[in-house]
């Protein structure tokens, strides 16, 4: 087992013997198996984390080579028109930069925050409602965008859950909603208990819709297929909210609306 640790230490990739300690039916065999899970636990952390920082440094590069473009033709053309352009682009891309950073800061912190937080049961009808509240009180002076609540009367949403991760997983799709409605559109959110016993969570806007055959794709991380004011979305947010669905042992499902005006996100936790 000693020779085991050193080999971890020194990242060394030769197989051990600890295959035959973990067959023990002893407190050694116990601690040999503990032992690996948490190295296999680690190493999949750094794997996650290393992958992630190169993801990072690639979507930063695209903005900076950009900028760097921008500033150097700003600095040769007097052509009012032009340079009104390059401005936009600068602009956009300090928004693009800074949502990469902030959002990557968020990412690190929850990380953090959900290794110390438990699961609990919770009602989520009250959360949803809450969420709802808020965005409404800013959301329909700023762009007189209505957001609609409804649900199926049940009064009974338990689940499983973190209840700040709950608002979180609201808040995220009502701001992707909100940045692809055109303004005095509405969001409609509801919630129901479907036929499998499941809390169905569904958030259906006036936008764009999904241009993507596969939708499921818009949950990967740095998803590129941005839409024109990209400096508002970093491609982390609903990779951000898959995790924390995921994390409740729920399912997330996009789609565009039968008549082609607008998306629908669904989420389906298992109820208690």
């Amino acid at each position: 087992m000693v020779g085991y640790t050193i080999r971890i230490k020194e990242k060394n990739q030769n197989k051990t013997n600890i295959e035959n300690l973990k067959k023990r039916n002893d407190e050694l065999g116990l601690l040999s198996n503990s032992l690996e899970d948490m190295t296999n636990e680690l190493q999949k952390r750094v794997t996650h984390a290393e992958n992630f920082s190169t993801d990072l440094v690639h979507e930063i590069r695209n903005p900076l080579a950009s900028l760097k473009s921008a500033s150097e033709i700003l600095q040769d053309t007097n052509d009012p028109d032009q340079r009104s352009r390059l401005l936009n682009i600068l602009s956009h891309d300090v928004q693009r930069i800074e949502r990469l950073i902030t959002d990557y800061s968020q990412m690190l912190k929850d990380e953090v925050a959900l290794s110390k937080e438990k699961m609990q049961k919770i009602n989520i009808e009250p959360i949803i409602q809450s969420v709802v509240d808020d965005y409404n009180n800013i959301h329909e002076v700023k762009k007189s965008i209505k957001i609609k609540y409804e649900n199926d009367g049940k009064n009974k949403y338990f689940i499983n859950g973190i209840e700040n991760r709950i608002e979180q997983i609201i808040a995220n799709l009502l701001d992707n909603s909100i940045s692809f409605s055109k303004n005095e559109s509405s969001i409609f959110v509801s919630v129901s208990v479907n036929s499998d016993k499941k809390i169905s969570l569904k958030i259906v806007d006036e936008g764009e819709g999904f241009k993507e055959k596969d939708t499921s794709r818009i949950f990967n991380r740095f998803y590129s297929n941005r839409p024109e004011k990209f400096g508002e979305h970093s491609g982390l947010g609903l990779n951000i909210v898959k995790n924390l669905v995921d994390l409740h042992d729920g399912e997330i499902v996009a789609s565009n609306r039968p008549d082609g005006n607008g998306a629908i996100i669904e989420i389906k936790f298992p109820s208690i």
